[in-house]
């Protein structure tokens, strides 16, 4: 599919990656480049269209550590580039991290993430410059209709040509750890041994440091090399 102007909710419909607790979420075999791409684009004209948003503004987009993650950010990326803006790539960090740095500068961000759901899932969080977006957003967003390039994507809907993001910046990452060493201050945890179950949380290092630089010593459990999803209400045996 390609050159030609496609309505969100269509896409939604046809797809079955549609809004549902918190952003856009599917079965990351659905979630193809031109789905996430036309999403990400909807999400950007409509911030447009609002006055949040002007050429050449910075968008920040991160993600979490599921193996669609990057494909998926590449094809927000290529949306964000099209759209006439710049991708602020904070790379791998947890979603509230990815807030801060978008909320303190003022920025729209994009979060590639599934959260708890299972691993062959993925979704896709959109924040307007104060906040996650609301029902209402959604709404608006599925109204919206976009322009997909010709000869970008192929016939199974991937981009034609790899898009590469730009090198990640650690702006975001240090903030969020400096944010609760401000607060709380160096020596808060001082004398304590805190074991951390990492498994493979994109929240895994950054929870590490940011509890050292409060006087934690920590003990690092679990970290694994494959995706494994925790929902932390219905924890499994």
């Amino acid at each position: 599919m390609g050159g030609q102007v496609v309505r969100i909710e269509t896409l939604m419909e046809e797809s079955g990656v549609g809004f549902g607790t918190s952003g856009a979420r599917g079965l990351a075999s659905d979630m193809t480049d031109l789905i996430c791409y036309a999403y990400a684009r909807a999400f950007l004209q409509y911030l447009f269209s609002l006055g949040e948003l002007k050429p050449d503004d910075n968008v920040a987009l991160a993600g979490d550590l599921r193996e669609s993650t990057p494909r998926i950010m590449a094809a927000v990326g290529r949306a964000i580039a099209d759209s006439g803006c710049r991708i602020l790539n904070c790379g791998h960090i947890p979603t509230p991290a990815l807030a801060c740095c978008s909320m303190k500068r003022g920025i729209p961000g994009i979060m590639v993430t599934g959260s708890h759901i299972p691993k062959n899932r993925n979704g896709i969080k959109f924040y307007r410059p104060g906040g996650e977006i609301l029902k209402a957003d959604e709404q608006a967003i599925r109204a919206i209709s976009v322009d997909i390039p010709a000869f970008a994507f192929d016939a199974a809907d991937m981009l034609v040509e790899p898009f590469s993001l730009p090198r990640v910046v650690g702006e975001a990452r240090e903030e969020y750890i400096a944010r609760y060493v401000d607060f709380f201050g160096e020596e808060f945890l001082q004398g304590l041994r805190i074991g951390i179950y990492q498994h493979s949380s994109v929240a895994r290092d950054i929870l590490s440091e940011a509890l050292e630089r409060l006087g934690a010593e920590t003990v690092i459990l679990g970290r694994s090399d494959r995706f494994i999803p925790v929902d932390t209400e219905a924890i499994r045996s």
